[in-house]
């Protein structure tokens, strides 16, 4: 792999650089936060030794000092985090701070980003990262670097979680908190509203399994307390889809059982139909896979490019077998306010109580800059509001064809909420394996819910009169 870490004198001058994962206003609150944001941990373990680093991470809430002696400070991106970015990166630029802009967000809006920022870095920025180093070390910094000037990224750089855990200053945690980690890079899909594919590219990529082995083993010694003798870390795997190749998928699961680890991780549905494969990663450690099912109406699934996924009735025959073996399918589902209506979302939340579908997630449509969802809307005229820190999942952002907005969306985080009575949470853990995991994560995402309703119907002037009963 090409990795360019420019000059090797150690004369030169070495860097204090700070790296920011900002936390937009609007971001909602979650349990399966993992410890480090992975593009920074991937700078962190790509940037030469000679050079400082610190990560503020706002989502632990650590807190950003604009009069530390930084030389470099770098911030990523994600769209509902844009605006926090360039605000961090305004008041570093006032103190005379040196300030690049990269992430997903950044990648897709440099016009917008470079106003904020002595740098924009478009793309995955590892075959990047050591050219804008040597630049910034000979004073020869660009306004601008894109990845698709360099090679490829074929590799996937091995996480140091030593230096990432010094640079980060996060505390050991023990089993009920996840670390992360990368098997895969990239996806080979288009669905329309996922920005991988335009990001990344179709470019399929798999961590050596010697190097990912060794990652375990330093993440556990720079992560891990162990409480009780039987715990085991529970890693969270990053993968944009771990499942491409069944016969590779298999070869990651056996070396993955060797660790001795538990894990989530984001699956393709596809792969959970084939009970060997069920086995091989419950027997691994995996407690739960998070599967995209997106909608139970096929001509969502057709508008989604996703109409190549099982009915729904399907989708409940392999959701049952998975649980048998152990293992829990986290759903997540899509609401359209083009395409669904309020009926839709009372079947879809009596869909997932009937099934018991464990930990749901329900998300508004939201056509991220990126995704060739963004492009389509844009281009029809459907995207009516651009404040990024609406771009949550949770706002409605996108005109529909028969309500307004607030109303909506209110209906909507009432259904969701539903989806969360005690009643669907007690059959959910009763039904599903690993009850205690299932009560803590839905009882975070109750609590999480009702905060977001309550602080919407102040914000909105809305009655208590006019609530469903959700109970």
């Amino acid at each position: 792999m090409f990795i360019s870490t420019g000059s090797s004198d150690t004369s030169v001058k070495s860097f204090k650089i700070l790296l920011v994962a900002p936390k937009g206003k609007k971001d909602s609150k979650s349990n399966q936060k993992p410890l480090f944001h992975m593009a920074l941990g991937v700078l962190v373990s790509i940037t030469p030794p000679k050079h400082e680093i610190d990560i503020i991470d706002e989502h632990f809430g650590d807190t950003v000092d604009y009069d530390a002696d930084y030389d470099l400070v770098g911030i990523t991106a994600r769209t509902i985090d844009a605006t926090r970015a360039y605000e961090i990166a305004d008041n570093f630029r006032k103190k005379g701070k040196t300030v690049i802009l990269g992430g997903i967000h950044t990648s897709f809006n440099p016009d917008e980003a470079s106003q904020h920022a002595d740098t924009i870095v478009c793309g995955e920025a590892e075959n990047m990262w050591g050219t804008i180093l040597n630049d910034l070390e000979h004073h020869r910094l660009k306004p601008y670097y894109n990845a698709k000037d360099f090679p490829p990224v074929k590799e996937i750089v091995p996480l140091d979680y030593k230096r990432i855990a010094k640079a980060s200053l996060r505390e050991k945690v023990d089993t009920t908190k996840s670390i992360p980690i990368y098997i895969t890079r990239g996806c080979p899909y288009n669905c329309s509203f996922c920005v991988t594919p335009n990001f990344t590219g179709k470019l399929y990529r798999r961590q050596k399994p010697e190097d990912l082995k060794a990652q375990i083993e330093d993440a556990k010694e720079a992560f891990f307390k162990k409480n009780g003798t039987s715990s085991k870390p529970w890693f969270m795997l990053c993968d944009e889809n771990l499942g491409i190749n069944k016969k590779r998928l298999w070869q990651a699961l056996d070396m993955i059982k060797e660790c001795n680890i538990m894990f989530s991780v984001f699956l393709s549905m596809n792969f959970l139909e084939d009970e060997e494969t069920v086995k091989k990663l419950v027997d691994a450690g995996c407690f739960m896979a998070l599967v995209g099912i997106e909608s139970i109406k096929q001509s969502n699934l057709e508008a989604y490019n996703k109409s190549h996924v099982n009915t729904p009735e399907k989708i409940i025959e392999i959701i049952d077998q998975c649980r048998k073996a152990g293992l829990n399918v986290q759903g997540n589902f899509l609401i359209n306010p083009s395409l669904d209506n309020y009926d839709d979302m009372n079947d879809l939340v009596d869909f997932i109580s009937r099934n018991n579908i464990f930990m749901p997630i329900m998300q508004i449509i939201t056509p991220y800059p990126g995704t060739s969802m963004y492009k389509e809307y844009k281009e029809k005229g459907l995207i009516t509001d651009e404040d990024w820190e609406k771009y949550n999942a949770i706002n409605v952002v996108i005109r529909s064809p028969h309500y307004n907005s607030v109303e909506f969306q209110y209906r909507f985080m009432q259904t969701y909420y539903k989806a969360y009575s005690w009643k669907n949470i007690i059959n959910r853990i009763t039904h599903n394996p690993h009850p205690l995991m299932g009560f803590v994560t839905s009882f975070a995402f109750r609590k999480n819910l009702h905060e977001l309703l309550e602080t919407f119907e102040s914000e909105h002037g809305l009655k208590r009169s006019n609530k469903l009963n959700l109970y």
